[in-house]
């Protein structure tokens, strides 16, 4: 089973609206960064950059990693979550 996460920032609406979508989901980790890149800490840039998904969230939030594939976008996710 491939491991899901929402990558999101804090005080952003997008982000808030797609973590109530997935509140009654266990499968699916949330982690939440702070607004400013420059406030992440150096363990919150490797791990977004790892998952392939820090040049992403530097343009928009929230974004939802698959493994091979990332949904971008609270209206992406919202998407997919209906779909499957």
């Amino acid at each position: 089973m491939v491991e899901k996460i929402l990558f999101s920032l804090e005080n952003c609406m997008k982000c808030t609206q797609t973590k109530e979508l997935l509140t009654d989901r266990d499968d699916i980790k949330i982690v939440t960064y702070p607004h400013e890149i420059a406030d992440w800490s150096d363990e919150q840039l490797n791990e977004a950059k790892s998952y392939g998904v820090f040049e992403d969230l530097q343009k928009t939030a929230p974004i939802l990693w698959l493994g091979n594939e990332k949904k971008i976008g609270y209206l992406r996710i919202r998407k997919w979550l209906q779909d499957t």
